[in-house]
């Protein structure tokens, strides 16, 4: 005779009914027998009414989940588009801060800033640059040692109204500034434009 089965159960059994063997033959392997519901097979029926309620209370579940990550989707969304301006507006003074840090303790490159100030002049006759007297000796050192760089032709002259890290490129056509200021607003207007 073979062995008996055993199931194991998380929980206690609540309520039992006791079938005769000729209905259990009727379900036969597995679960065909559960989707007939018919007076002769009450167990079909009722497995299969609780099967149906699951898979229900299933599916409202989901479309709750996704109706909840479409909401916050929509709320990171409008956070992001509502606070674009004090985004760029915090970006910019954090970046104000390590330039000010840097130029405080000559962290820069005084004659990269004065050669992107030149290629934006109008034309390359009669220029004076005007920079802080403290950043003139350190131009006038490279317009001695490199003969042939932009940095060569300009005259260079001393404005106290000018920052450090900063510079004026005054031609016969126009003037170009490269100051720290304005190249923040041109960050953050522009940081406030993309979407």
């Amino acid at each position: 005779m073979p062995p008996m089965p055993t199931i194991n159960l998380v929980q206690p059994i609540a309520s039992a009914c006791v079938v005769d063997a000729t209905r259990l033959r009727t379900l036969g392997d597995g679960a065909a027998g559960l989707d007939e519901a018919t007076p002769q097979n009450p167990l079909s029926a009722d497995l299969s009414r609780q099967f149906q309620e699951q898979q229900a209370e299933l599916t409202r579940l989901l479309e709750t989940v996704k109706g909840l990550a479409d909401g916050l989707r929509q709320l990171q969304e409008q956070t992001l588009a509502g606070n674009r301006a004090e985004i760029a507006k915090l970006a910019v003074e954090i970046a104000r801060r390590i330039l000010m840090y840097k130029v405080g303790r000559g962290d820069y490159e005084i004659q990269a800033i004065v050669e992107e100030a030149l290629k934006q002049a109008p034309t390359r006759q009669n220029i004076v640059v005007r920079l802080n007297p403290e950043d003139l000796p350190r131009c006038q050192q490279l317009q001695r040692e490199n003969p042939q760089s932009p940095l060569a032709e300009p005259e260079l002259t001393a404005d106290w109204s000018i920052g450090r890290g900063e510079c004026l490129v005054e031609t016969p056509k126009g003037i170009v500034k490269s100051f720290i200021e304005e190249h923040l607003e041109h960050i953050s207007e522009a940081m406030q434009r993309v979407e």
